[in-house]
Parts: structure tokens; sequence; C-alpha cells
């Protein structure tokens, strides 16, 4: 009677993945870590991202590490480097992921260090400093050279080993450790007693320790996930979630919310049982296996569709599941009204050949049973309902396969869409597209963008679309499969492009990504779908347009989603795109995994001799028999004529022993029904075959009219009557200042660019900076000048309306360099970058560098012949521009901050304050039809 009642009212059943079910009773019991996103329009890992930063920000780090340890990892996920992500990235990849050795904490380093330190120094006593450094130093010779110096580091390490107080970055001279390890020992090595004295006080192993990237990684994460925790409920991974439940239903306190849950749900039915692991079932049968529930469990499920030992299936969990049911409350589900009969026959006779069918330790082993064949449907045709066939290589396997299915719907009328070739992995399905012959879709339950280059190809078109002034990001994808262009090709029509994607961007904002993206295919698609994945990528880039334009309608909140893609896509079951096809005239290729729970009329079982490593063989056959349980009227088997190892078919051999040979195998299994089962004895020969393509329609939008971009720069040379060159012509500097024109400009900035992201103290490599980059130009011979400079700019006092501080003060993480922007204004285009940007204490700032000449002396460089200069050359109009794009960038991370402006005159900064002249506060907002935001 409830089974009936709970039928009657099916259309109010509750629907659940494992994930969702746990999520939902976090949601309504547990609201201490409820999963509601607290900003909406942001997805679950971009608020996870703004989380992650806030700590870094705060360097909480600094609670479980020394900053010399987090300065390691900064080394190895350096933002700076295009063959490493950044550690937010790899944080956000991994937040979700448990952290099994961690750092001992910071007190055990210290007291370890004080230790070590104490024991060294009473042996240090009587051996001088300077000959202590000596012998580390010849020492050196007697190993072999590394790619690295470390003259400066040993100098620095005595000078901390012999000083009263330790220092954990005793333990942080990597380069010294690597150095003097024992198997970069030449043979001219003599002992040195220096050496000795750091070996015998494990010196390199405590330093390997404290080293150790990984564990350093590790600590960093799992303080975070506490960080999240503490800060953002709703942090929790959906492998998290099961965890999580776990514990919280089997504490004291949830017992009212278990008995809400026992009642609430009285028919509870847990389908593909077989791919359910321990932590699953814990929650399961602490809900619905309880003598306390009065409503009905049914747990369906079939160990031999067991396929998911990669996801944590666990057929001992199963079993053991099933053993708790007395035997009268086991059903059998043995009829089969998918296949023919004939077909169902044939399968049955292919796998009772297996004995046991599946062995389980502690279990007792499981025999193959028999389906009942109970579909009413009928097919017949020229080979047996499982028929195998031969071939020598992909090539030759794929054109059989085309020639097969063109003869199954001619003479047969059986639709291509309703035929599948089922593969082992994503791999094996691209290599059959680049040989198949006939129209074919790769049909997936989920993405395979991170598989091909859709994600970022997608990427680079919008991010070119969104920043057309970039010339790298346009370059991007220029150099594509989308454009198929060279480097020289790019270069010499770099404005044209530029202009190009300019139009594109309008278009973009008025008619979507979906849109655009078929515009820019009406003249870019003949060259992708040139490629060999070409026609695949067309197919995942407009769905991923389509799904993106679904989200949000402005392109750069699209962007953002982009951006995280491979993260959100990760958890996110909305990101999750489904890539079936329902064409009837395109052949369907899917992988085995992908195909459970699916039929097809016809199904080519390429996947099942392919080899695959670390895969056990009851998996293989297990993966076999729901390829062939897939068929609904006849199955197709291949067999290669080169030996294949580790694959299903060759396990299968195995099981059913007395065999040498899968052919020898298929003869005796034709010998025995040869109504069920066939061979094609060669491979037929193949004919082209010839296909009529019709051109792709082509939008009637038309393209906007270019227009031509301009800068400050340029206008002002078009003002001005005489050439760039010959504008300080008539005057001559002394030694004692930098020579006069553009060039000077350039370099300057360069150098200034790169010496901001060093330590401003440390001379000898802002010297490495300045050094190579004057080298044969007209600069070279002012080094010293230039350091000088370089010093005086650092030490400089900036006075601001909000504070007073100098460039030395502020975070090298809360600086952008070089940061470009577009806006128009009056119908025209113009385009800036602003040299520095960054934040201290919670205000921003904007850093305009200028070397022009006003006069010899600093004091021909006051504030008020800086305002005379700054109105005449209308850069008081260009600064509050600069201050507009901040301020509408700052806006999309929900910051309303002012922005402040100050243009420092490198040739006139002295102690009196000349040099520098900040902007005045300005309410009114200049005359700017559209702005883009700077990003960087």
């Amino acid at each position: 009677m409830k089974i009936r009642n709970a039928m009657a009212t099916v259309d109010q059943m509750s629907i659940f993945t494992i994930h969702g079910f746990c999520n939902f009773v976090l949601q309504q019991y547990f609201p201490g870590v409820q999963l509601r996103p607290q900003h909406p329009a942001l997805t679950h890992t971009q608020v996870i991202s703004r989380h992650i930063q806030d700590y870094l920000s705060q360097d909480l780090w600094k609670q479980v590490m020394s900053t010399e340890q987090f300065r390691l990892l900064t080394i190895r996920y350096n933002v700076t480097s295009k063959h490493t992500i950044s550690l937010i990235e790899k944080l956000l990849s991994s937040y979700g992921e448990e952290s099994p050795s961690l750092l001992p904490s910071l007190q055990h380093v210290q007291e370890t260090l004080n230790l070590w330190h104490r024991q060294l120094s009473s042996h240090l006593q009587n051996f001088p400093k300077e000959n202590f450094y000596s012998q580390l130093l010849q020492c050196a010779k007697g190993f072999k050279k590394q790619p690295f110096s470390i003259d400066e580091d040993l100098s620095v390490f005595v000078d901390l080993l012999y000083s009263p107080l330790p220092s954990p970055k005793l333990f942080s001279f990597t380069k010294l450790a690597q150095t003097f390890q024992e198997k970069h020992r030449l043979m001219r090595y003599r002992p040195c007693a220096a050496l000795d004295l750091l070996q015998n006080a494990s010196w390199q192993k405590h330093t390997e320790a404290f080293c150790n990237v990984d564990l350093i990684f590790n600590t960093l994460l799992y303080d975070i996930q506490n960080y999240l925790k503490r800060h953002y409920t709703p942090w929790i991974s959906p492998d998290e979630s099961i965890v999580v439940l776990e514990k919280l239903l089997s504490s004291p306190e949830a017992q009212r919310i278990v008995s809400s849950l026992r009642e609430r749900y009285q028919l509870v039915l847990i389908d593909e049982f077989q791919d359910t692991d321990k932590k699953q079932w814990n929650i399961f049968s602490l809900l619905f296996a309880h003598e306390n529930f009065s409503g009905s469990l049914f747990l369906i499920g079939d160990p031999k569709q067991s396929i998911y030992e990669w996801r944590n299936a666990d057929l001992p969990t199963y079993l053991k599941a099933k053993s708790s049911f007395p035997k009268h409350s086991q059903l059998y589900l043995l009829n089969n009204y998918r296949s023919t009969p004939k077909l169902m026959h044939a399968i049955n006779h292919l796998f009772q050949k297996i004995s046991p069918f599946l062995e389980i330790s502690g279990y007792p082993p499981i025999e193959y049973s028999p389906l009942i064949p109970k579909a009413l449907h009928e097919f017949s045709s020229s080979h047996a309902p499982i028929h195998f066939f031969p071939y020598e290589d992909r090539v030759s396997q794929a054109l059989w396969i085309s020639s097969e299915a063109l003869h199954l719907q001619k003479h047969h009328q059986i639709p291509l869409g309703n035929m599948a070739i089922l593969v082992s992995d994503s791999s094996q399905a691209f290599d059959f597209i680049t040989h198949c012959s006939l129209p074919v879709s790769f049909s997936k339950k989920k993405s395979v963008l991170h598989l091909t280059e859709t994600y970022l190809l997608t990427l680079a078109m919008l991010e070119a679309l969104l920043f057309p002034e970039n010339y790298e990001r346009i370059s991007r994808v220029l150099l594509s499969s989308l454009f198929g262009l060279s480097a020289s090709q790019i270069s010499q029509e770099k404005e044209r492009f530029t202009t190009y994607f300019l139009s594109l961007r309008s278009h973009l904002f008025q008619h979507g990504l979906l849109a655009t993206f078929y515009f820019l295919c009406s003249t870019q698609g003949e060259t992708l779908l040139s490629t060999p994945q070409g026609d695949l990528i067309f197919q995942e880039m407009e769905k991923l347009c389509s799904y993106l334009d679904s989200l949000s309608s402005h392109p750069y909140q699209q962007l953002l989603h982009l951006q995280f893609f491979s993260e959100t896509g990760r958890w996110e079951e909305e990101l999750a795109l489904s890539l079936h096809a329902q064409d009837p005239n395109t052949l369907k290729i899917t992988t085995i995994h992908s195909s459970k729970g699916l039929e097809y009329d016809v199904v080519f079982c390429i996947g099942l001799d392919t080899h695959k490593k670390n895969k056990s063989p009851s998996e293989s056959l297990r993966e076999m028999y729901v390829a062939c349980t897939r068929a609904k009227k006849q199955l197709y088997i291949p067999l290669s004529l080169q030996k294949q190892h580790s694959s299903a078919l060759s396990h299968y051999l195995q099981a059913v022993g007395s065999y040498a040979t899968l052919e020898e195998l298929v003869t005796h299994l034709i010998q025995e029904q040869p109504e069920l089962f066939s061979y094609s004895s060669e491979a037929p020969s193949f004919s082209p075959l010839n296909f009529d393509f019709l051109p792709p329609e082509t939008f009637s939008l038309s393209l906007p009219s270019p227009k031509k971009i301009y800068s400050f720069s340029s206008v002002k040379l078009l003002d001005s009557q005489d050439p760039p060159e010959s504008l300080h012509s008539s005057i001559t500097l002394s030694k004692t200042h930098l020579p006069l024109g553009k060039k000077t400009g350039l370099l300057m900035h360069k150098i200034l660019e790169e010496a901001l992201l060093m330590p401003h103290s440390d001379l000898s490599r802002i010297r490495s900076i300045i050094y190579p980059l004057v080298q044969n130009t007209h600069l070279e011979g002012y080094e010293p000048m230039i350091e000088q400079l370089l010093t005086t700019v650092f030490s400089f006092p900036l006075t601001f309306s909000s504070q007073t501080f100098t460039l030395e003060e502020i975070s090298k993480n809360h600086m952008f360099k070089e940061v470009s922007f577009l806006f128009s204004q009056e119908e025209e285009l113009w385009q800036g970058v602003i040299d520095l940007f960054f934040k201290h204490q919670d205000h921003y700032y904007i850093i305009d560098w200028k070397t022009s000449f006003l006069g010899e002396n600093t004091s021909d460089y006051t504030p008020e012949r800086l305002r005379a200069y700054i109105q005449k050359e209308k850069l008081d109009l260009q600064g509050y521009i600069y201050i507009d794009a901040a301020q509408k960038f700052l806006r999309q991370f929900d910051i309303h901050h002012n922005v402040e402006m100050g243009f420092v005159f490198l040739r006139g900064l002295d102690t009196l304050g000349n040099g520098f002249f900040p902007l005045e506060a300005r309410f009114s907002t200049p005359t700017i039809i559209q702005k883009y935001p700077v990003y960087h």
C-alpha cells in the first residue's frame, strides 16, 4: 500500500544525485554548513577565489610557515612565467583535496633550530668565521658546478651561522644544500672541516625538510581550507559534502534530523548501487537501512556493470550491503527488453564462458546469470547478431565501419544516428573521427573541452574581442587554428588586425557571443575545419558560446566565467555540457563509460581491443559487458591482426582459457552457434566516397566601419610643426644630465618597469637590470646616474591629499605596471597606457613617469612650473581620463574608492619636493561617450 501511495504521487518525488542529496540535506538541516552562495552574481568557485585572495592579502600564511618557505612557493608558482600557473590558480584547483602530509608547527621548527644552533655554536667557538667561509668556498670547487652562483648565499649563510640568535633562514639555503650533495662530488674533492661539521649536524637533512615545497603547499592548502570553513561556510566541494554529511549524521545532536529525514522519505530507491562507495553507504544505511526506518528501501544494482573503480566505486560495499538483506528480500531482474532474442542469446553465450564472472575477496564468487529476452522486435541481416571483423590498422578499421554503416542505412533503413561506435577514451575517438569517411558526432555526457583546444581557443577569441588594443592578445588568436597566421604575417598587418577586432567588438556588444562566433566563422570557418579536430572544435565552441550567452549578456561577465571554467566545470553540474547529438544522419561516437544507461540499434565496440594501463582484468571484463549490452539489433566486435595486450578482449581470452588466440576462440564460437556468431574472413576493399558539400549560409549583417585609434603622444606629434627628432636638437646638455629625446623616455620607462619588482635596497640587483638594458644604446655610460636616479625615485616622498609615502613602502603584490585601456570620445577612439597603478593602505594611486626637459636645474621643476607645463600639454585631461578608467575598473570588483594621480618628472626630483605634481581632485567626469575598463 505504501508503494502504491508513493507511485500515485510520483510527480512529487525527489530525484537526486548523491552530491545533490548531500547538499540538499546540508542546506535544509545544517545551516551552519549550508551551500547557498552569498554572492549570486558569482559562481561557487569565483567566491572561493576571492576568499583565497583575501587570505593571501592578509599574510595569514605567516601563522603556519616562515617567509622563506612561502618565498619558495612563489618561485614554483611564478605568475610571470608562461610555463607555470599562479599560486592562486593552483590553490583554487586543489582546495577540495586532502592534505596528507604537513609541515611541523612553527614552534617545533624554532625549537629544533634553537637546539641545532646551540649544539653547532659550541663547535664554532674555536673556528674563526673567516676560515669557515674560505674553507666552504674552496670546498665548493670539489663539487659539480651548478647553473647558479653560491658566493652571495654562502656569505649570508656564514654570517647567520655565527650570529648569536638563530634564524630560520639557516635552513632555507637550497642552492648550498644542492651544491654540497654527496652525489655531486668530483674526483678532486678534498675533505673539508667546515663542511664535515655541517654534515655531522644534519644541516642538509634539516634544509631539505624545511624547503620541501610539496609539504609547504600542503600546509598552506590545509590552512586555507580551515580559513574557508571559518569565514565562508559554502566552501565545501561535492565530494567533501559527502564526508561532512557522514560526520554530522553520526553525531548525537543529529538524531532529530535523522528522524525527520526518515519520516519525510518513506520510499527510497537507490539506482546504480554497484557504483556506491563506503561513505555514501554509511549515510544511506544510517538513514534508511535502519530498524527505526518504517519505510521501504530498494537498492538497484548490477555488479557486472561496476566500471567506476577510478571514482571510488566499491564492490565490497555493494556485496556487504546485499548480504545484510535476507534472501527473500533479494530480487533478481533477469528480463531484458532491449536486445532482440537472438542477440540476447549470443551475449549470454559469450559471457557464460567466463566462470566465475567476478571474484571479490571475502565474498562468494559471482556467476553470470543469463538474461531472459523479452523484446518483441526481430532483426536479420547477412551477419549473425554478434559479428567479428578483422582489421590491420586504425584506417582500415574506420573504413570498414563506414562501409558497413552505409550498408545498414541503405538496406535496413537504420539511421546513422541510431548507430554508435564505443571507444575506450577520447583519444581513440578523435583518432577515429580523423579517419572516418562518414559524418561523425562525438557524444559524451560531460564536457570534453579539456581534451581539445576549444576552451583555450574560445578564451583567446573573447579576450581579443574585448581588448583589441592589446597586441599580445590578438596575436594569440591569430596564431591559433582559427586564423592559422604566422608571426610575420601578424607583424606586417598589426594595425589592420587591431581595427578588425575592434569592429568585431561592436558586433559582440550588439549581437552576443554566439552570433559573433558565427560571423567570425563566415570568413574563418574554412581554416578551422581544415584542422584535424576542426569539426569537433566548431561544435564545442558553438555550444560553449551558447552556454555563455545563457549565463550573461555582458561580455565581461562571460569572460570571468570562462576564465574559471576549468574549475567551475569540474564542480558545478550546470557547466557539465551535454554533447549528445540528435542528428539522425550523423554517426555517434562515445566512450564505453558514457554509453552506460543508453542503447543503440547497432553498436561497433572498437574500444574492446585497445591497450589500457592500470586497469584490472576484472574491470575490463565488466566494461566489455556494458559495451555489448548497449546494442538492440546488431553488435560488431573488431579483431586486430596485431596482437593486443591488456585489452578487454585479451583479458576475456585469458578468462575463458583453452584458446591460444582470439581467432581460435571466435572460430570455436561460430562452430558452436553459427546462427549467433559470424566472422569476416578478410577486410573488404573500399572505393572513395564522394559527397556534395553545400556552402554555408553567411550572415547579412554589415560590418561596422573601422575607426582609427589615437593616443596622446601621436596627437602631440601631429600638433608639432617640427619632426620628432629635431624637437630638442638646439639644446646641448652636459654629461651630468640624461640625453634628451623619445629614446631616453622609452628606456627609462622599461628600466622603471623592471626595477619596481626588485628590492629597492638591493643595489646589485638594480644594477643587473640597468646594465643589460642600456648596453649598446645611447644611454650606455650613464649607468651610475640612472642608479642614483632610481634610488631617488624609490625614496622620494609622494604627497597626495590622502597620505604621504614612498614607493619603497608599496607591496609588490599591489602593483600593476604598463596597464592598457581603451575608450572613445566624440566618435574617436583613444588608447592609453598607465605607467604604474597600485594600492597602498586601502587607497589607489596612478603614477605617470615623465622624462620631459624643463630645465637643467631642479628649481625648474617647482609645482608652479609643473602646473603650467601640464596645462599647456593637456596632461591634466589625460590624467583625469586615466583616473576615470581606473575607477571604472575598480567598480567591477565593488570597489568605489577614489583614485589619485601624480606626475613624476624624473629630471627634477630633489629633497625640496620639486619634480612631483599631484592632480587636484575633480568631481566631474571627463567628457567621454563610452569608457572601457583598465585591465591587467
